[in-house]
C-alpha cells in the first residue's frame, strides 16, 4: 500500500467511524478542508503534512474502532517531542 493509499484508507475509515465528512477531518488535521479531497483527486502532500496526518490518526483513533488492515500502526512516522524552552525570568 502506498503512503497515499494509507492516508486515504485511514481518512475514509476514521470518517466512517466518527460519522464526519472527509472535508471535516481534513480541516481538523490540516486546517484546510480541501487537502484530503485534493489528494483523492491525484494531488500530493509534503512529507511534513503526511507525517502530521499519520500521527494525528494514530493519536486520535477511536478506541472502539478497528484500525484498518494493511497499515502497521506501530511503524508510522513519529514526531520528535519539542523540548520546552525555559521561561524568561
Amino acid at each position: 500500500m502506498t503512503p497515499t493509499e494509507q492516508l486515504l484508507t485511514l481518512s475514509k475509515s476514521y470518517c466512517n467511524l466518527r460519522g464526519i465528512s472527509e472535508r471535516t477531518a481534513s480541516g481538523i488535521i490540516f486546517r484546510d478542508s480541501r487537502t484530503i479531497v485534493r489528494v483523492k483527486a491525484g494531488g500530493s502532500l509534503t512529507v511534513k503534512n503526511f507525517e502530521r496526518a499519520m500521527n494525528w490518526f494514530r493519536d486520535n483513533w477511536p478506541e472502539d474502532g478497528a484500525w484498518p488492515a494493511g497499515i502497521d500502526r506501530h511503524s508510522l512516522p513519529t514526531r520528535p517531542k519539542r523540548a520546552k524552552e525555559p521561561a524568561n525570568v
